[in-house]
């Protein structure tokens, strides 16, 4: 399941949930009021590509991402953490 980042329009703030694709945003509630006038923000995301042949394929590195200020950002936090 993905983590997706939300911002309350009610209280302003900001959280991440580990949530099905299939979640219906509609009845996501703020984790700090209750509210559902929640709305999903964008957020950056990473992953790693499998291919090439083992002579030239090596462990993937932050070295390798375009963007390396992603792994600048604060871990986000399970809803199971608060």
């Amino acid at each position: 399941m993905p983590l997706y980042e939300y911002q309350c329009d009610e209280c302003g703030e900001e959280f991440t949930l580990l949530q099905s694709i299939s979640a219906d945003q509609d009845k996501t509630q703020c984790e700090h009021c209750d509210s559902t006038q929640v709305r999903r923000k964008f957020s950056s995301f990473a992953s790693k590509v499998i291919g090439g042949t083992p002579k030239t394929s090596k462990p993937v590195s932050e070295k390798d991402y375009p963007n390396q200020d992603v792994f600048k950002l604060p871990i986000p936090r399970l809803r199971s953490e608060l």
